[in-house]
């Protein structure tokens, strides 16, 4: 009869201890999720930081949500389409950074006359016209006319967007541990170039 009640003792004891391991995981589960409702909650309602460099190059900083494969259908469909377009799957991703620039250029240089020498129906016509040049290598080209009152305009910008994604650590004290926030740090080299958005999404 013992022999019974330590089996199903046992039996219980383990049963028991199985629970507690699985309570603990899912725990473990529900304390990671909490977290990262609410470090997305904290990136929603954060600003975008836009500030300069050392060099006086603009850049932004932003932190990134953290999204389901679901989530991210639901609330970036037009994202998703874009993804899709390139024929790749969503539910492969593993991040999704954009960001929104603005070139803004002030110049100022020299109208120079030109002749135009035109040849119709066997009859040569000579003609003026105004040309400018304006350029700030390697970002900036800017190349025009202006003949009987009409603009003729060239512009080539270019820029490089550096893109960098780190971990925000937690602090107790003085001492950093483990990852609080994961934010994106983007800086545009072109001098004429200003960030105003950035996002960066990243698949849980």
């Amino acid at each position: 009869m013992k022999k019974y009640l330590y089996a199903v003792v046992a039996i219980a004891i383990a049963i028991l201890v199985g629970l507690c391991v699985w309570q603990g995981k899912e725990l473990v589960k529900v304390r990671a999720e909490r977290a990262r409702l609410l470090n997305n909650q904290y990136a929603l309602l954060e600003e975008i930081g836009l500030y300069e460099t050392a060099e006086g190059r603009s850049a932004a900083s932003v932190l990134a949500l953290q999204l389901t494969c679901d989530e991210l259908k639901r609330h970036y469909q037009e994202k998703c389409q874009e993804v899709k377009d390139l024929g790749l799957k969503v539910s492969r991703m593993e991040s999704l950074a954009s960001t929104g620039t603005q070139t803004n250029v002030t110049m100022k240089t020299e109208l120079r006359d030109s002749i135009v020498y035109e040849v119709r129906n066997h009859v040569v016509y000579v003609d003026s016209l105004k040309h400018f040049e304006w350029r700030d290598p390697p970002w900036v080209a800017v190349a025009g006319t202006i003949r009987n009152g009409m603009v003729d305009l060239d512009v080539a910008s270019v820029d490089t967007l550096v893109q960098i994604v780190h971990r925000v650590p937690k602090r107790f004290l003085f001492i950093r541990y483990g990852t609080k926030a994961i934010r994106q740090e983007v800086v545009s080299k072109n001098p004429h170039t200003r960030v105003v958005y950035s996002e960066y999404v990243k698949l849980k």
